[in-house]
């Protein structure tokens, strides 16, 4: 295995988080990008593998003649996430900076999952690795989503799945050492909706989409973030076992990928 970027690697856990928190301050969660600065941004690797983060700001979504536009909350902290695992160990990153007048996950053509596609066709990348954030109250830690196996090899699943349990993350695990493979969230999608691991499908090019419980992923509410509970704080040791399961499940699958 190849080994991680020392950048974060001897960290101790409370320097872990205030990199993440660095990394995250990059994003305006209810800002809309001005004329002169990206909406999202891409971050260029060594591995052939791309962390995406579509939701880190707040997106609108369509929900249908019967529901109005709406605007969604910020998936918080999976664009820092997606940074720092991509400083760790080299793989391609896109993640959203700004709020969006689109939804960048679910709308079949929104620009985010082109600039995604055409990243992925001019670097070689092999797999794309979607990060979400899933509500505290959830029933589980890690939630898998490979559209009930048909979005990656049979190969690239498992890694993910024993790369978890590794870290005491798994389907036989309860609440948040929970992980809930292809059931909650499978990124399959509707007639509407098009989540990027099904994009990636959609285009041959192998993907997982990775839901991550509050409590493993926010160390500090910002004072912008929508949710109302301002003073919710994750568990440190949490999100640090979770950045560095999710370390290993990318250079395990990079290499895996073809030379």
């Amino acid at each position: 295995m190849k080994r991680l970027s020392t950048e974060t690697g001897e960290m101790a856990t409370d320097e872990w988080i205030e990199r993440l928190i660095e990394l995250e301050s990059d994003v305006r969660y209810q800002e809309y990008a001005s004329t002169d600065e990206p909406e999202y941004l891409y971050v260029a690797g060594t591995l052939p593998v791309l962390v995406s983060a579509p939701h880190g700001a707040v997106h609108t979504r369509d929900g249908g003649a019967a529901v109005k536009i709406t605007a969604k909350e910020e998936d918080e902290y999976t664009a820092g996430l997606a940074r720092l695992l991509g400083s760790r160990t080299g793989a391609y990153v896109i993640y959203a900076r700004r709020k969006s007048r689109t939804d960048p996950n679910a709308d079949v053509e929104a620009p985010y999952k082109q600039v995604l596609l055409q990243i992925a066709r001019e670097n070689g990348i092999c797999f794309v690795l979607d990060l979400h954030g899933a509500k505290k109250e959830q029933d589980f830690g890690v939630a898998l989503g490979t559209v009930h196996g048909a979005s990656c090899s049979v190969q690239q699943k498992q890694i993910i799945v024993r790369t978890f349990r590794t870290y005491g993350i798994s389907e036989a695990g309860s609440g948040l050492a929970r992980l809930d493979v292809d059931q909650r969230f499978p990124g399959k999608g509707d007639e509407r909706r098009q989540p990027v691991v099904k994009f990636c499908q959609s285009h041959s090019l192998p993907a997982a989409q990775i839901e991550i419980n509050a409590w493993l992923r926010i160390p500090l509410r910002r004072a912008d973030a929508t949710s109302p509970d301002k003073d919710f704080k994750g568990d440190p040791g949490l999100i640090r076992n979770l950045v560095e399961a999710l370390s290993e499940v990318v250079i395990s699958i990079a290499n895996q990928c073809p030379q």
